[in-house]
């Protein structure tokens, strides 16, 4: 066996010779794979020849060879040039000659090579925050107002009012639509032409607003309609009072007292969480910071397509239909979050490698078992669907990448500070940046007039 190694930034070609024995039985075996499985013309099948076998499978069988002798041998080969791919691996310059002589070249990616900077007491600042008197109030209110009831009244129509209708919609091309619908009049559901011919009127009554500009999914006008809408119900907001009685009702606690107290104590909880998570994206940025090593491209092609796919989610939930114009607008900004995300999830693996920590079988096994209950579906289905799709490294990761900022964070120098003297620290820091590219963009400018001065 021949390996000869060619390298270019973290792109690694492996040029495989290999003769003899080990591939003239990885050949002999798919001929007779194949002469089980082939049907030529005027021979009985399982018995073709050979040569009949190599004239019509040439170039399969070489491929073939190729993936099969990888994957009995390319481990130890990898392991003596101790290489660890982190792509897909692609195959080229495929040649099998008198089915014992194989050569081929294989091309991966290689993991950056770096030295790891100190990571333990990193310096995170935050805004001092904790909950108020006026926090768990807001929260009341919130829970008052989710827990409103609507009662029919014969009233005029009002902001805030909910509204049953009968609409009737004739477009210009002659196109009709019919339904009945409620809507909370102020909260935006209806055009606000529509809503401003509603107010003052009450059950019974009927509108009819013409010429009005039908929008189609990508919010380009499509034409006129009339729209003729008849008043069902009027129904007022009726928020429930804050007493013993309410926080029974909803299983929040005996009294108000009780229930104030749990109330903070959520809050607490959710606000607790919220700190956990800027303390980790503020770790995650500090190390994005420190580091500026190259990363291997088809990893961050992988990442970028993620991220396109989860923007296009984002705008999905936001009821927007998302084109191909919106996510090439945005690929340039998803590109850079993908080195990030690739450059610290290479940090953070050396990190866990440095400090031994390791994801064991059951972390998975739990992992799974609580994505399979999200899911609803069985451990084992979906285990089974994790490997199809080689997802299951990716799990392995996020629960690495998870026990690596845990480690980080107990390692963190964290200060809360307040709020004013944060804000003025931010302010300063962002006019010493913006100092620093101005002095920058004035010495290339010093440095381009140097050159066409020179050339002059």
């Amino acid at each position: 066996m021949n390996v000869e190694v060619e390298s270019k930034d973290l792109t690694k070609t492996l040029t495989i010779e290999d003769e003899g024995e080990k591939v003239k039985n990885i050949v002999e075996a798919i001929y007779k794979d194949l002469s089980k499985k082939v049907s030529v013309p005027g021979f009985r099948q399982g018995k073709v020849p050979k040569a009949v076998i190599k004239a019509k499978y040439k170039d399969y069988i070489a491929e073939e060879a190729v993936k099969q002798y990888v994957n009995k041998y390319l481990p130890k080969i990898l392991e003596e040039h101790n290489l660890k791919p982190v792509s897909q691996i692609y195959y080229g310059d495929i040649s099998l000659e008198n089915d014992e002589k194989l050569k081929f070249k294989i091309t991966f990616e290689v993991a950056p090579e770096f030295e790891l900077k100190d990571y333990e007491g990193i310096e995170v600042e935050m805004v001092e925050t904790k909950v108020s008197d006026e926090d768990v109030e807001k929260a009341i209110q919130s829970l008052l107002e989710r827990n409103a009831k609507f009662v029919p009244e014969d009233k005029e129509i009002e902001i805030g009012d909910t509204v049953k209708i009968k609409y009737h919609i004739t477009a210009e091309s002659g196109e009709e639509e019919e339904d009945i619908f409620e809507a909370v009049i102020g909260a935006g559901t209806l055009r606000k032409e529509l809503e401003d011919a509603l107010i003052g009127k009450k059950a019974g009554d009927k509108v009819k607003v013409e010429n009005i500009d039908l929008i189609d999914e990508q919010g380009n006008p499509k034409g006129k309609a009339t729209v003729e809408i008849e008043v069902l119900e009027v129904m007022k907001k009726e928020i429930p009072e804050f007493n013993d009685e309410f926080v029974k009702e909803i299983g929040l606690g005996e009294n108000v007292e009780e229930a104030k107290k749990k109330i903070r104590e959520d809050l607490e909880k959710e606000l607790e969480e919220i700190k956990k998570r800027e303390i980790e994206q503020k770790i995650i940025d500090k190390i994005a910071e420190e580091y500026d090593f190259p990363v291997p491209e088809s990893v961050v092609n992988a990442e970028t397509e993620y991220l396109a796919q989860e923007y296009a989610k984002q705008l999905e939930s936001y009821g927007i239909k998302p084109n191909k114009e919106m996510i090439e607008a945005a690929l340039e900004n998803l590109k850079q979050t993908a080195e990030k995300n690739v450059r610290v999830s290479f940090v953070f693996n050396k990190i866990a490698e440095k400090e031994n920590i390791q994801v064991s079988d059951e972390e998975i096994n739990e992992e799974i078992q609580k994505m399979a209950q999200a899911y609803q579906t069985t451990p084992e289905t979906l285990r089974k669907y994790l490997e199809e799709q080689g997802a299951l490294d990716t799990i392995r990761f996020n629960i690495l990448r998870k026990k690596v900022l845990e480690f980080l964070t107990e390692k963190a120098n964290i200060k809360e500070i307040p709020k004013e003297e944060y804000e003025k620290k931010l302010k300063e820091q962002q006019e010493a940046e913006q100092q620093a590219q101005a002095e920058e963009e004035q010495k290339e400018e010093k440095e381009e007039q140097a050159v066409e001065n020179k050339e002059a």
